[in-house]
């Protein structure tokens, strides 16, 4: 049995080039998927010790106590109250609207890359199909010219047709 190298090597040129592109999209991929799931993850995580120690604050009067608790802890929640504890004073529609304007930033934060990932994800396997495209054009054009036609002649375009597609999805 050969190594995945030497599988990819014997592919030829083009093959090489497009399972290598696939392979840098590849770890693009997976960086950005591991980094976004540990960001949510943590960004899920909600301490009810600090919504407890914010009301037992702000029902004692100590709002600047609860600001401050809120600027030291780093959490999409702690900015969002800390926005409200802001607003005190204000008419609630503004407090409303400031909070929902501070989650709206925090989504998008926690949203960032993910474009990217769905690119690439949809980028993967056409590249995949430009080389099943390429490595069929190889394998006719070889069969085209050769006057006498073997399945050797078109073993190396398919060879790449089906490497590429392979990779690709």
């Amino acid at each position: 049995s050969e190594s995945l190298l030497n599988i990819i090597m014997e592919s030829g040129w083009l093959g090489i080039v497009i399972v290598a592109v696939l392979f840098v999209l590849m770890i693009i991929a997976v960086y950005i998927f591991i980094e976004r799931y540990l960001t949510i993850k943590a960004a899920g995580r909600v301490d009810q010790n600090f919504m407890n120690n914010i009301r037992a604050s702000v029902s004692a009067g100590n709002i600047q106590g609860a600001k401050a608790l809120c600027q030291t802890t780093d959490s999409p929640t702690a900015r969002m109250v800390e926005k409200g504890l802001q607003r005190i004073g204000k008419p609630l529609k503004d407090i409303d609207a400031a909070i929902e304007n501070v989650g709206n930033l925090e989504i998008f934060r926690l949203e960032k890359n993910l474009s990217t990932l769905a690119s690439i994800a949809g980028a993967a396997p056409m590249i995949g199909f430009f080389g099943t495209v390429t490595g069929m054009i190889a394998a006719f054009y070889e069969m085209a010219s050769q006057e006498n036609v073997t399945p050797d002649v078109l073993a190396g375009g398919i060879y790449q047709a089906l490497l590429t597609t392979a990779f690709g999805l």
